[in-house]
């Protein structure tokens, strides 16, 4: 029987032995043990070091600035928007730029410059301020992501890439878990040692910039100098135009591109809006801000990371086993289902629905990033991958721009969980377009060509 004869199963690619084999993951030619550590290790490192600015920022704007409460979700949005501006600009020519470098020096560079933004970040005085130190540390997670998925995708072989991605999902969540449990902690840590609160935020920044500059230097020494596929040089605008140009006539580009879009904001939306809404709900309360963000800390890294460590693997086998498409139909039908969960519930000091609203949403964010990471993978040419991760990546921040931005409006002007809500109508019109596109390709480009007879 045909491989190819089954439309709703992925082919089976075959291994290069030339490759590095650990257990069920095949990696390419000229990746080393070492290498595999490294790039875990950043994979971790990664989205602990991005997202404990946006999940600490209302303790920044709280104790450190005096921003009253009224006004904290549209400057956090409009903070978070103006640093993807910067992302914008920057990210798609950081991917073609890598393509000629190798991913290790902009990568480390990356962690570097995120340190100096978080030395500084602290030691404004004003709004104006803030926003400048915010463009340094925008440089810095601009350089990252980019890095993180072309080097993610390029030590993977392709028979593997979804147990791969699903791994390396498992390491985000590791990484989003330790920030939550004990980086968004520093701050209460450093009063309780007696030191006052705009002190404590400070101490705590320096901590996460010290952090961000040892792990760039580990980067630079651990990660492979490998630059991608053989290629001439090219003009930089030239790579950015392929990266366009590649999704014209292949509606699974497309569609990875539109779910980067949603995913980004959506672990961005999480970051930034979670520890919001329980800051907010908890001062109605009576909680203090250190107590409330306690709180959410335990439900974003307990909760949310634990179920999405859980279903990563699990998703990452489901994209080796069915169509790439189909794996996003699943992923996006959970993460609809969870944020939009997220965005019924009231008070989360009480609501016996936020435990289950936490763990679909934990299944349903992952599950997207694992989803769109190993369909784009699949899909991008191998010439100018870096080319097309970074455009993927850059759409993911126009989605981080706008959710972001939207959602502190809606924050401050609808309700405080409103921007889960605005995300589950997002993830549900990717839903649909990733159904539209299994619809019109039931099959994979590689199961048109000839199988081997089985």
């Amino acid at each position: 029987m045909a491989m190819g004869a089954i439309s709703g199963q992925r082919p089976t690619t075959p291994p290069d032995p030339a490759g590095l084999k650990i257990g069920p993951y095949w990696f390419t030619p000229g990746i080393s043990t070492l290498n595999v550590a490294t790039c875990l290790f950043a994979v971790g490192a990664a989205l602990a070091m991005m997202t404990f600015m946006n999940f600490v920022q209302p303790y920044v704007l709280t104790e450190i600035l005096d921003i009253p409460r009224e006004q904290q979700g549209k400057l956090t949005g409009t903070l978070a928007s103006m640093q993807e501006v910067v992302v914008i600009l920057l990210m798609g020519f950081i991917g073609a730029f890598s393509d000629k470098v190798g991913r290790r020096w902009l990568f480390a560079i990356g962690f570097i410059i995120l340190g100096l933004g978080y030395i500084v970040y602290p030691l404004a005085t004003n709004v104006t301020q803030l926003f400048i130190y915010r463009i340094l540390f925008a440089v810095g997670t601009a350089m990252i992501p980019v890095m993180m998925t072309a080097c993610i995708q390029d030590y993977s072989q392709d028979c593997s890439r979804g147990k791969w991605v699903g791994l390396t999902s498992v390491f985000n969540g590791l990484g989003v878990a330790s920030m939550s449990l004990f980086f968004s902690k520093l701050p209460k840590y450093f009063e309780e040692s007696g030191y006052d609160g705009a002190t404590a935020g400070t101490y705590a920044f320096w901590v996460m910039g010290a952090t961000s500059i040892v792990i760039g230097v580990v980067i630079l020494f651990g990660l492979s100098k490998i630059t991608g596929a053989p290629r001439q040089r090219e003009p930089l605008l030239k790579l950015l135009k392929e990266g366009l140009a590649c999704a014209y006539d292949n509606p699974k580009i497309v569609l990875s591109y539109y779910s980067a879009l949603a995913t980004r904001g959506d672990v961005v939306i999480v970051g930034t809006y979670f520890s919001a809404w329980f800051v907010a709900v908890g001062a109605q309360d009576g909680l203090s801000t250190g107590a409330a963000m306690s709180k959410a800390g335990f439900y974003f890294g307990v909760v949310v990371n634990t179920a999405a460590l859980f279903f990563a693997f699990f998703q990452g086998w489901i994209s080796d086993r069915v169509n790439r498409v189909t794996g996003m139909i699943i992923a996006f039908s959970l993460s609809t289902i969870g944020y939009a969960a997220m965005g019924m519930i009231g008070d989360p000091f009480v609501s016996v629905w936020l435990i289950p609203a936490c763990i679909i949403l934990g299944f349903g964010e992952t599950a997207n990033v694992v989803a769109g990471s190993a369909l784009i993978g699949q899909e991008a040419p191998a010439r100018i991958r870096g080319s097309v991760l970074g455009v993927f990546n850059l759409f993911g921040a126009v989605g981080i721009a706008g959710c972001v931005g939207l959602g502190g409006y809606l924050f401050d002007h609808w309700y405080y969980n409103a921007p889960f809500m605005m995300m589950g109508i997002i993830n549900g019109s990717v839903l649909l377009l990733a159904i539209w596109v299994r619809m019109r390709e039931p099959r994979d480009v590689a199961q048109a060509a000839p199988q081997p007879a089985q």
